[in-house]
């Protein structure tokens, strides 16, 4: 198969690529220009259709709505670094920071998540 074959096979919208994220997961975001501004627009929006979503993200640099009060019971911020509109959820206990060189990240990619990869409790992947 070719790049191009294999590209088209995986293209998707928005809503068939966030329908693939399941109450539980983790989703590991891109960072800085690589965050995927619109998906987490629509991500946030969708809201209700999850719960207990951790959200793992290197500095968030958008809006970081799944941060906003009352989204606690659907997603939970996981930060390396705390970014301007994430620090008001990590300072309220309603997100998380985990202390991180950014030299070992690209290792910690590799190992645990690639960006909107799910992981499963038992560290498998779909």
């Amino acid at each position: 198969m070719s790049f191009k074959e294999l590209y088209q096979s995986k293209k998707m919208d928005a809503d068939q690529a966030l329908n693939l994220i399941r109450s539980g997961d983790r989703v590991v975001v891109g960072h800085a220009c690589a965050e995927p501004s619109y998906l987490l627009d629509v991500l946030t929006e969708k809201a209700e259709q999850y719960e207990n979503v951790e959200i793992v993200h290197m500095v968030a640099m958008g809006k970081a709505g799944y941060c906003a009060p009352g989204m606690e019971k659907h997603f939970r911020h996981n930060s390396l670094f705390v970014g301007g509109s994430t620090r008001k959820a990590v300072a309220e206990g309603r997100g998380d920071f985990t202390p991180a060189f950014s030299l070992k990240f690209q290792s910690f990619l590799k190992t645990a998540a690639s960006p909107w990869t799910r992981i499963n409790p038992d560290g498998s992947s779909r």
